[in-house]
């Protein structure tokens, strides 16, 4: 499907107050560090997009900035299957390898929230993801690591990583209003309504300052019959949102080598129903009533509550610098009951709400030390531990009675809790070496242990190498890693298929049960890529090929474990052999003038398959993404899209 959009200028009323008669238009500098660390360096690959504030006032956001990022190399908005559940929750997908493999940062502290949503039969989520927690307004950058720049962070970042950066604690007190709003040309599409405020500035000069933002959003639902006379009439548009907002930070500088920072947000988000079911499947029979009621009431079927406290010490010292986090992330999943059997699965079945709680603690630790030993390095070594806690006892309610008849299976009792928990700790080392002037090595190796899935080891090969004044190679190779879920590895989910989703070697008469595994293996992928830059004068220009091997992906699996008394199956999560994702991804800047630029993107999806042939999500073939920028002057500036 291709997409023509004219970016024209929003509806955006923004008043700003200061004590200074004027802002200075450079701020005193930072003292920066004068090393580049390995992590700096690897923000250089080919894989890497970064976007600015000015990117993002230029283009503001309806909503969430998904809407932004996937306008980046290698992205896409997608499930995390290619069956078309929850089409109308997609999410972040970096380079094909699916939403849960795209790892999302809030100022490089993960962000956990969508794991307090069940995950269905097939691998899905009733969730839009994480990137939706930071009110666009208050967004200083946002940093896309895509391939094997990304596997420094662990578990989930397979894909790569989303780092969310917000705005600092300002030197001068000033602050803004800000009112956005927009109405689409299609009146079945949901407007949007914002309204935003931020104060920033010193306490004691020099020494203590804050820094606190509020925020107030409601994006409408697409009309339920928005896709009527399109062939699939019962799959309507997408679901509302409304947002609340509210985060402080304050920042002590305890020395001129050392910094405090305590941050504490909180945020609300509901969603507002609009017809979709997670196999867009119309209600059944004796749920119609309670369908049409939610769609018309444009009531809110989930309200997730987000709490998130965190204290950093920075530390620059004359043998290098540090970074200590202690972070705190609670949420809360209040939602009405679904369905956990058949074709219903994910149907709303009733008006009460019942609630999920995730819980995440984390501890982190990081040290660059630059030396010489022969050519000049920057080594890194840090440590991060976490203890996840999940109550979800909605979700492990799914019992073994079914029309009159129950399953009975030796020693599984059919009323289960709905507590599961995780541990897991990591090291790793990584260093930045100058072999020449041009040249640039990164090798690293990561230690993960998770209280599930074990050990598993991680090491990773990035370089780059300047060819004549123009020209720059880039590349590396990685193992990435991702471990079980807590809903995968917990033996009291149980989902049931009431004959649909049995393996296919499965008679008529028989129907399936499926129950979390304690014995996954983490899965795996060897990310690769390859690339070359060109850049002269305004012209810039890269191509950059990526290939992953992808090994024991999670699914549903074939192998019986156990026999109920009537005849019906059990069976696990497990991993499959293997799947295989490669692509081409690239940029093409052409200046035409002074004020004129034309900035271009593209990928190009070589192969997303299992090892059975399936593809692994619905990603485009192609994707192009084309703007062309025109900026007389500060005060003006036009964009025209193409997607």
């Amino acid at each position: 499907m291709k997409t023509f959009t004219l970016a024209i200028l929003p509806l955006a009323l923004i008043s700003a107050f200061s004590h200074a008669a004027e802002e200075k238009a450079v701020e005193q500098a930072e003292v920066d560090t004068v090393y580049v660390t390995a992590e700096k360096q690897l923000q250089q690959s080919l894989g890497v997009s970064r976007i600015s504030k000015d990117d993002i006032d230029k283009r503001p956001v309806a909503n969430d900035i998904s809407e932004f990022v996937r306008t980046m190399p290698g992205v896409n908005l997608t499930g995390n299957t290619a069956t078309g559940q929850r089409g109308n929750k997609r999410q972040i997908d970096l380079r094909g390898m699916g939403p849960e493999n795209t790892l999302i940062l809030i100022d490089g502290k993960p962000v956990n929230s969508r794991q307090s949503e069940r995950i269905s039969m097939r691998g899905e989520r009733n969730t839009r993801g994480d990137s939706n927690w930071v009110p666009v307004e208050e967004i200083e950058s946002i940093t896309v690591l895509r391939g094997p720049a990304a596997t420094r962070y662990g578990s989930g970042a397979m894909g790569g990583v989303v780092n969310i950066v917000t705005k600092k604690v300002s030197k001068e007190f000033k602050g803004q209003v800000n009112r956005y709003a927009n109405q689409p040309q299609d009146s079945k599409e949901g407007a949007t309504r914002r309204i935003g405020f931020n104060l920033s500035g010193p306490i004691i000069q020099d020494t203590l300052g804050f820094r606190i933002y509020g925020n107030l959003n409601k994006t409408d639902a697409d009309a339920a019959d928005i896709n009527e006379g399109h062939g699939n009439d019962s799959a309507a548009g997408v679901e509302g949102v409304r947002n609340k907002d509210i985060a402080g930070r304050l920042q002590w500088k305890i020395s001129p080598a050392q910094t405090l920072i305590l941050d504490s947000s909180y945020s609300r988000q509901g969603n507002i129903y609009n017809g979709d079911t997670q196999n867009s499947n119309p209600p059944v029979r004796d749920k119609v009533a309670l369908y049409n009621g939610l769609v018309n009431s444009k009531a809110e079927t989930a309200r997730l509550y987000r709490s998130a406290f965190s204290l950093t010490h920075d530390g620059a010292w004359e043998w290098g610098d540090t970074k200590n986090v202690i972070s705190y992330e609670r949420t809360i999943n209040s939602h009405l009951p679904e369905g956990l059997a058949g074709g219903p699965e994910g149907s709303y079945t009733g008006l009460d709400f019942v609630q999920s709680r995730l819980k995440n603690l984390r501890f982190s630790s990081e040290a660059n030390i630059p030396f010489k030993l022969g050519v000049d390095n920057v080594l890194t070594v840090g440590a991060e531990f976490t203890d996840s806690k999940l109550d979800d006892p909605a979700s492990n309610t799914q019992g073994f009675k079914d029309q009159g008849k129950t399953d009975a299976f030796n020693g599984i009792s059919a009323t289960r809790g709905g507590k599961a928990s995780q541990r897991y700790w990591a090291a790793y080392v990584e260093d930045n070496i100058s072999v020449t002037d041009k040249t640039h090595l990164i090798p690293a190796i990561r230690f993960d242990h998770n209280s599930d899935s074990g050990s598993n080891w991680s090491p990773a090969l990035n370089f780059s190498h300047q060819i004549g004044e123009n020209w720059l190679v880039k590349g590396g190779v990685a193992r990435a890693y991702k471990a079980p879920n807590l809903y995968q590895a917990s033996s009291d989910f149980i989902l049931y298929t009431r004959g649909q989703g049995c393996p296919l070697n499965a008679p008529n008469t028989v129907s399936c049960f499926y129950m979390g595994n304690s014995n996954l293996k983490p899965e795996t992928s060897i990310n690769k890529e390859i690339g070359l830059e060109f850049n002269k004068n305004g012209w810039q220009a890269s191509a950059t090929y990526f290939h992953n091997a992808y090994r024991n992906k999670i699914v549903i699996g074939e192998n019986i474990i156990a026999t109920s008394d009537i005849g019906n199956w059990l069976l696990q999560w497990e991993n499959t052999p293997k799947a295989t994702i490669s692509g081409i991804e690239g940029n093409l800047v052409i200046p035409l003038h002074d004020t004129l630029k034309w900035s271009n993107n593209f990928t190009y999806m070589h192969k997303s398959e299992d090892y059975q042939g399936n593809p692994l999500s619905l990603v485009p073939k192609h994707t192009i993404n084309s703007t062309l920028s025109w900026t007389p002057n500060e005060r003006f500036d036009a964009n025209l899209t193409f997607t």
